[in-house]
């Protein structure tokens, strides 16, 4: 148990997402509850295969206010979401960025946000994203309440470089100057991506709260046959997991390598294929002769994603530095290896590249695109001793929510008591 209380207080997650694809709020949603505050979460569901795994959430103690929007609203609602944000979009282009217009361009669902999270009364607003940032911002004005937002990524950093002109970027940098300097409180989910917006926006530096997962996710029953699925018989599995497998994502890297490797060792792609791309990636699997080496694995529940990690041998954490945000992240795949036990090779980027040398025994790093480094990297890890060991003390004593949400909890009664 948390020694912060906040008894008496009232605190609402907005996001334009669903629980579970925003482990970040989950987390924070669980440890305010724990700290004796009544959470209230507004959130959407635009994702079909996304609402079983929410389904897992109903038995928390915090009420959650949905909206939907996309495939899963009435196609009615559907068409005029559409049409609303395209319109905004093309005024947005003639006029400049507008307040109240930017929103509607932005995001299908923000003013549907804005609405319902301003009926909810609260002393705290959380903004888990972007597009919930103008209704957290909103409601809190309205209810005369604090506002925190909670950068998981250095948004207008995620475009292309060459795309800095886009309508969409526009949009990003309008909305973060707009709202991000009328929070009482930022988080970010990296040093870099805090140091990042307080140069840009001349904010002070938000405090970093990194990407880990509470050690109690280790306890999570998962079916023996499923875990016996996680690997083939006899294999050594390199193992990488997002919600969908594309490119930029580092994977080339080591489907490259892998026939530099021993012919016991598999890559295993837990996610979602994006259109065209598992044909191309096959394709050059077969090419490189180890298309029987690349196994594809479904997506599972979020609560049960630890224990089968543990199945697997080495994780990947292959970001490519294809824009600034990737430049300087820490992604959740580093805590999530190592919360189940096995060490992972990383791309020395940014971000990464401290929590890669704070590891010696168990990780590894190298620079994007350099196809002998990864299998370097790989073979040494697979033949290292007490690997397993080290990454669960590093996940106990520094990475995991147990440590970390210690200060969140601190910004949070913090900022309920004016400091």
């Amino acid at each position: 148990m948390t020694s912060i209380s906040l008894d008496g207080a009232t605190v609402c997650l907005v996001t334009s997402g669903q629980p579970s694809t925003n482990p970040r709020l989950v987390k924070e949603a669980d440890a305010l509850v724990e700290a004796g505050a009544g959470v209230h979460v507004v959130a959407c569901k635009f994702e079909e295969w996304a609402d079983d795994a929410d389904d897992s959430f109903d038995d928390r103690a915090w009420t959650t206010h949905w909206l939907r929007f996309g495939t899963q609203a009435p196609r009615w609602l559907d068409l005029y979401q559409r049409a609303r944000r395209r319109a905004c979009r093309e005024v947005s282009r003639l006029v400049g960025m507008q307040p109240g217009l930017a929103e509607r361009a932005f995001h299908y669902v923000i003013p549907e946000l804005t609405r319902t999270t301003s009926r909810i009364p609260a002393d705290l607003y959380i903004a888990h994203n972007l597009a919930a940032l103008p209704p957290a911002h909103r409601a809190a004005c309205r209810q005369e309440a604090r506002l925190g937002f909670d950068a998981e990524d250095f948004h207008r950093g995620q475009f292309a470089d060459r795309s800095a002109q886009s309508i969409e970027q526009r949009l990003t940098e309008h909305l973060e100057a707009q709202h991000m300097p009328h929070c009482d409180y930022l988080t970010a989910a990296s040093d870099g991506i805090g140091a990042a917006y307080a140069d840009v926006l001349d904010v002070p530096a938000p405090t970093t709260i990194l990407n880990v997962f509470p050690w109690s996710d280790r306890d999570a029953e998962v079916p023996r046959d499923g875990l016996d699925a996680e690997r083939p018989d006899g294999a050594r599995s390199l193992y990488w997991f997002s919600q969908t497998i594309g490119p930029d994502r580092g994977l080339q890297d080591a489907l490259r390598a892998l026939p530099h490797l021993p012919e016991d060792v598999v890559l295993s792609l837990r996610g979602q294929w994006a259109p065209w791309y598992e044909s191309e990636f096959r394709e050059q699997a077969q090419a490189l002769g180890v298309h029987d080496r690349v196994r594809h694995l479904d997506l599972v529940p979020p609560e049960e994603l630890i224990v089968r990690t543990g199945e697997h041998d080495i994780g990947l954490a292959l970001e490519h530095p294809v824009c600034q945000n990737r430049r300087i992240c820490v992604t959740n795949k580093l805590f999530t290896y190592l919360l189940a036990g096995i060490p992972f090779v990383a791309t020395e980027t940014s971000g990464q590249k401290p929590i890669v040398q704070g590891l010696p025994d168990a990780a590894r790093g190298y620079a994007p695109g350099d196809v002998d480094g990864f299998a370097t990297a790989a073979e040494s890890l697979l033949d290292a001793r007490c690997a397993s060991e080290t990454a669960l003390r590093a996940a106990k004593e520094r990475y995991s929510w147990d440590v970390e949400k210690k200060t969140f909890l601190t910004v949070v009664s913090q900022t309920l008591n004016g400091q």
